[in-house]
Formats: structure tokens, sequence, C-alpha cells
């Protein structure tokens, strides 16, 4: 049985989740969206309950979202036991033990099988003195050793869930530690506080390529789905875009072997396509209030289908406390071509403003070109760095670091011609032009 109070309060924080959260000008580039046949059926019952439900949850955690939610999880082609147990965690405090027992024996039958998260739960507690609590707490503890016996290193998952606690307790002390700056506080007292975070995360990846050395990917076959949802949460972490992309690659070999979730391709690709400044494919890398910029998003549900993804965007989404409706093609057509537009006008005003020195506002509207991710060319963003290195603003300097990094990241195809570049000349002296030497040669 798992003792470790971090990885068990992560599983709490990952449901809560769910309960809480929802309470050199180029010419045009041609932006539109391409049609496809077979759009994905927003018609289907179980999808149309489920968008329902979150939304009504969104209002208030009433019975009513909690019906919702289990008849829509009844009705969908791949069960998910998160739903169930959310529906489970409405019904108990509100004294519907029937419904409530129901719907965790249905999550125990769709996947559940930790006790301790069961027990973590306090909406449970009324449940505690009926005779059924502790007879579900011993389905999920005989779950949870029938999954232990059946995967083909225990010992492997053991260290794997270690290296996730000490990941989540480098972030929460972090959290804690920068509770006492003031408003006057630095980056660089930021970068210090954040040190530990990094290094924890350096001694995370570095294990776990080790690890890929001598098994290949950490799939549910070797580690469980407990481990190879560790897996990607420490590739998901790293900053190392490289990292990532080789994790990408065999998880993706993972999903055709059945060996993880197909979830886990969708995040790692929307992550790097978000880092790296590009527009996300799958639309599961979310912002405060909407998901980050999406390729193509009228036809984001047909890819997210291939995968293996039954839940459409408007539910993912919905899942994370945002409400986001897919666009048809002629709307996301529009909102493209003014995304480019948007992004184009910014680049003009940049240009602008960086012949004259006015680091201030070359600043700002270079961040605000960025911002609508792929609709600034590679040629634009080097272009940009070069501006922003010959104003020697220490702020400029950084978005010109931060731009070289992105262009090595995307291996542009021009990223070697950098070292060789005389503007880059009062980049050179700083420490953080080690890390670009050493992007390019691992580029290749």
């Amino acid at each position: 049985m798992r003792d470790n109070t971090f990885y068990k309060t992560w599983y709490l924080l990952h449901i809560c989740m769910l309960i809480l959260v929802i309470s050199c000008h180029p010419s045009k580039k041609d932006a539109s969206p391409q049609k496809e046949e077979n759009l994905v059926n927003h018609d289907q019952e179980w999808v149309t309950l489920l968008i329902k439900a979150y939304q009504t949850l969104h209002e208030s955690r009433s019975l009513e979202a909690a019906d919702l939610i289990f008849e829509a999880s009844e009705l969908m082609p791949k069960k998910n036991w998160e739903n169930y147990l959310v529906a489970s965690t409405i019904y108990a405090p509100k004294g519907k033990k029937e419904k409530a027992f129901t719907s965790i024996e249905k999550a125990i039958e769709a996947g559940l099988k930790d006790p301790e998260l069961l027990k973590s739960l306090p909406d449970f507690s009324s449940l505690y003195d009926d005779s059924r609590w502790d007879s579900l707490i011993t389905k999920t503890q005989r779950k949870r050793k029938e999954y232990l016996t059946s995967i083909q290193n225990p010992e492997l998952l053991k260290e794997m869930e270690e290296m996730w606690a000490q990941d989540q307790l480098a972030l929460s002390q972090y959290e804690e530690n920068i509770k006492s700056l003031d408003s006057s506080a630095t980056r660089d007292e930021y970068r210090l506080l954040f040190k530990p975070v990094k290094d924890r995360w350096e001694i995370n990846k570095n294990r776990l390529d080790s690890i890929i050395s001598i098994h290949g990917w950490p799939g549910n076959k070797i580690v469980g789905e407990d481990g190879a949802e560790i897996s990607w949460a420490i590739a998901q972490h790293n900053p190392d875009i490289f990292f990532k992309q080789k994790c990408l690659i065999l998880i993706k070999e993972a999903i055709q072997n059945g060996d993880t979730n197909p979830n886990h391709y969708a995040e790692l690709t929307d992550r790097i396509a978000r880092d790296t400044w590009q527009k996300q494919i799958y639309g599961a890398s979310m912002s405060t209030d909407t998901p980050h910029p999406i390729e193509d998003p009228a036809n984001v549900d047909n890819r997210r289908l291939k995968l293996g993804l039954h839940e459409p965007i408007e539910v993912y989404a919905l899942y994370h406390g945002i409400k986001y409706k897919r666009p048809s093609v002629e709307e996301a057509t529009l909102k493209l071509n003014a995304s480019y537009e948007k992004a184009q006008e910014n680049y003009s005003v940049f240009e602008k403003f960086a012949s004259e020195k006015n680091a201030d506002s070359a600043n700002s509207y270079i961040v605000k070109s960025i911002a609508f991710h792929g609709d600034i060319n590679n040629e634009q963003l080097y272009n940009a760095a070069i501006h922003l290195a010959k104003i020697g603003n220490k702020r400029s300097e950084q978005i010109s670091l931060k731009i070289l990094k992105v262009l090595i990241w995307r291996k542009w195809k021009n990223r070697f011609k950098i070292t060789d570049q005389p503007e880059f000349s009062s980049l050179q002296g700083k420490s953080e032009w080690s890390e670009i030497s050493k992007l390019l040669q691992n580029s290749n």
C-alpha cells in the first residue's frame, strides 16, 4: 500500500481539481482551416449531458450536477472513474448515501484502486459508520494488490513515487518561501528561491533518462498506470524541450502498444507547442480562462478522437473549469486570420520602436506579437532577437536570449549562424550564453 504522504496528496489534489476549479513583413499566410469530413458528433447524448453537468457544477455542487455526471458516465464509451468519484463527493454530504455508494462502486469498477484516496476525501465522512464503507475500502485494497502484482516492476514504481513526492515537496516549499517576498522583490530573488525546484527537476530528469535507457519507456506494463503518469509528469515539468521531445517519441510508441494513456501524448505535445510559442494540436494546454491558441481549432476534436481521447475539447476544458465552445470552420477562419493580422501589426510597431531604441515599447510589442503563438515566423523572431540585442536594455537582452532558445528548440534550419552574428556580441559575455551554446550542440 502506498505510504507516501506527498503522493497521496497529489492524487487528492487531482480529484479536488475537478471539484473545486469548477466553483521583414511576409505576405499574408493562409490561416484558413481545412474542412474535414466526419467531424466528431457532438450530438452524442453523453457529450451533451457531460457538458451540461460540468456547466451546472460550475454554478453549484448540486444534486442535479451529480445526477448529470453519473448519467453521462454511464453512457460514455470509455468509463472514467474520476467522474463517478466527483458525483459521489456531491451525493454523500447531501445525504444521498445509496447514490454515493453506487457511484463509488462504479468508480472502483472503472479503475479506482486507491483506498487512501477514499479515506482522504472529507466529503465521505458521513459514510464511515455504514458497514458498506469498510467493504469498499477492502475492495479497493484488493484492487490495489491485484494491480501491484500485475505490473512487472513494483520496486521501480515505488522509486518513481518517491521521485514525484520530492518534486511536489520542492514546489510546495517554494510556494511557502515566496510568501516572505514583498512587492519589491526582484527576478533574481525569485530565481534563487526557485533553484531547489529546478535542481529537483534535473535530478528526476536524469533518473528518468537512466530508467529509459534500461527499461524503455516506463509505461503501464512496467510500472502500472500510476508509474506511467509519473513518467509523463516528470517529462512535463522539466524545462528541457529536447528531453520532452525524446519522451514524446517514446510515449507515442507506448500508445501504439496500448501501454500508456493517450492524454499523456496530447498534453506533452501541447506543452512543447506552448513553450516554443506555437499553436497547440489537441487543446490540452489551458491558460486561466481559455485554451492556449489551437491550430485549426474547428477540427481539434477529430485529432483528439484519432489519438484515442473520447472527451471533446468542450468537456476537457470544463474539467479545468473553463467554458469553451469549439468554433465552426467559418468562425475559426475569421479568428485565425484576425490573430495573424494582429500579430503582424504588433510586430510592425515593435520594429518601429526598436529602430528608435525605445526599449520599453519595443519589449512590450514583441511580447504582444509572440503571444499569438505561431503567427510570427522564425525569420521574424531572429530579426527581433537582433534588434533587441542592439538596444542594450537588460529586459530586451533577456527577451532576445529567450527568442534564441526558442529558435534552437524549434530546430530552425539557420540556428547555427547565431554564434557568428556580431549583433549578439553583447550577449556573449552573459552567463546565459553558455546555455545557448549547449542547446545548439544538443540540437543536432
